[in-house]
């Protein structure tokens, strides 16, 4: 008899009341994680959805070193009851923040409001997401913008550390338990006004958009 088999029947006199199984019905709850278990066919279904993601493993060193602005790093920040938030986007040099306000996390509808956001930027490298399926459709993103996609190594936050950083400050303005589907658009704006002209002590106090423009300058000196 396989583990799978005994799994199977203690989870089946969980939810049952039939009379020949009423006197397992608690052997749930001498298992370990006896919460709740995920069915081994809906893992296999969650596994590679993204397509063709491509590992930080392999994103130029100019981008590990912070040496041009451009590459960014994509996060999510989830409002009460990991309901949807913010699509949080901050770039690796300067630390500036763009955040775009979420109503759902399907693949195609972030794409666009990401696209939609970042169009306008003249200097966009890289994007560097985590392994949530919201940026499934990166690829897309990728060829509209030009840019080059990349993917964190699962579980491993410290290699989009800028980003959770800038979500650690956010934080303070929107509390974990906030509903974010009330907060308004305004709202959000001016938060990240305040973000990116906040100084910056590792740029000895300049700000996020003052280090911008300071590298836009030097750029046209030389």
């Amino acid at each position: 008899m396989s583990h799978e088999t005994i799994y199977k029947y203690i989870w089946k006199c969980k939810h049952s009341n039939k009379k020949e199984l009423k006197r397992d019905k608690n052997l749930h709850k001498y298992l370990r994680h006896h919460a709740r278990r995920q069915k081994r066919s809906k893992l296999k279904q969650n596994r590679g959805c993204i397509q063709n993601r491509v590992s930080i493993e392999k994103r130029p060193k100019v981008v590990n070193e912070r040496k041009r602005q451009g590459d960014y790093e994509v996060d999510l920040m989830m409002g009460s009851n990991h309901k949807p938030g913010l699509i949080v986007l901050t770039d690796r040099k300067t630390i500036e923040t763009k955040l775009i306000k979420i109503s759902t996390k399907k693949a195609k509808s972030i794409a666009k409001k990401i696209i939609r956001k970042m169009k306008t930027e003249k200097k966009i490298h890289t994007l560097t997401f985590d392994n949530d399926l919201a940026f499934a459709e990166h690829q897309e993103i990728a060829r509209i913008l030009n840019v080059k996609t990349y993917f964190t190594r699962p579980y491993t936050s410290q290699d989009k550390g800028t980003v959770e950083n800038r979500i650690g400050v956010i934080r303070r303005f929107f509390p974990k338990g906030t509903d974010m589907q009330k907060v308004h658009h305004s709202t959000i704006k001016s938060v990240e006004r305040k973000l990116n002209n906040r100084p910056v002590r590792k740029f000895d106090y300049l700000t996020p958009l003052e280090k911008k423009k300071s590298i836009k300058k030097i750029a046209l000196i030389t």
